[in-house]
């Protein structure tokens, strides 16, 4: 039996084991990012066959990284992703440091480990929503190498769980003081 996070129980964890994760999503995806891992190569973008999860595209944020200094920058966020956390797309992780929602400085970690150690990162995580109320997501972020090697690029799918996009933001009556 896997050893899973009761998401309405936890605090926030990160770098965790996949077994961890109870987010289906993510665990689809991380079975398809293991078949295209060819001979201890890292996958490539174009290995990656959109079609084999259009269910959790919505969810999905890529990313270029780079190296010297090590910052992340947005290339494309999913409809879900952009709903809760704005659309990223185009901007670098630490230009989003301010961010209320979430942990800059956390998601950051967790990308220089999946470029530096080239391996999958896993997170559980809460979003603040409106009158201080607590909503858990779950994160796994995957590296991917134009070479095989070097990490260019993360692809990564949050899964929101419960959680809609009113819980998270005031109501337009609530905007207006």
């Amino acid at each position: 039996m896997m050893n899973m996070i009761n998401p309405y129980e936890a605090e926030s964890r990160f770098d965790l084991a996949l077994s961890e994760i109870s987010s289906d999503m993510i665990q689809q995806f991380h079975r398809h990012w293991l078949q295209i891992c060819a001979n201890g190569r890292l996958p490539q973008r174009a290995d990656i066959d959109p079609a084999n999860f259009k269910r959790i595209l919505p969810n999905v944020i890529l990313s270029d990284i780079e190296h010297d200094p090590f910052r992340v920058r947005y290339r494309l966020c999913g409809t879900k992703a952009s709903e809760f956390c704005g659309n990223l797309t185009g901007r670098y992780l630490d230009e989003v440091a301010t961010s209320d929602v979430w942990s800059a400085a956390a998601y950051l970690r967790q990308y220089q480990i999946a470029a530096t150690e080239g391996r999958p990162v896993f997170s559980f995580d809460w979003m603040v929503g409106q009158f201080g109320a607590r909503y858990p997501f779950q994160t796994g972020i995957w590296p991917l190498s134009s070479d095989g090697r070097t990490v260019d690029l993360c692809i990564a799918v949050e899964d929101y769980l419960k959680l809609r996009s009113a819980d998270v933001k005031p109501s337009a009556v609530l905007q207006a003081y």
